[in-house]
């Protein structure tokens, strides 16, 4: 997990069960900003790992906050548009590069 100064998160290799209490904790302090997440190195994304975006999205939302998912493996386009979850991927998804501007 690479993290850059505008609160830009890359997440790499699998986001399956196993390893989603693990990245819950991590993310976890980030919860207090809005949070962009490049998914473009996930190799495997299943339902519980559609799950876990959007429970990090709630936390996020009660906070005040948004998430935004910025170029999405392939693995991860597909299981969010089977379940019609498009809005995750936000209007920045052919703006990875650019991450969530925070005015100055």
């Amino acid at each position: 997990m690479d993290i850059n100064r505008k609160n830009k998160i890359k997440i790499k290799g699998e986001l399956r069960a196993r390893r989603l209490a693990a990245m819950r904790s991590k993310l976890l302090p980030y919860t207090d900003l809005d949070l962009c997440l490049d998914l473009s190195e996930i190799s495997e994304f299943d339902t519980s790992s559609l799950q876990f975006l959007l429970s990090i999205q709630k936390e996020l939302e009660s906070k005040g906050n948004k998430l935004v998912v910025v170029s999405p493996s392939e693995s991860v386009e597909r299981i969010v548009r089977f379940y019609n979850k498009d809005f995750l991927l936000g209007p920045y998804i052919a703006s990875a590069n650019e991450g969530i501007n925070h005015g100055s």
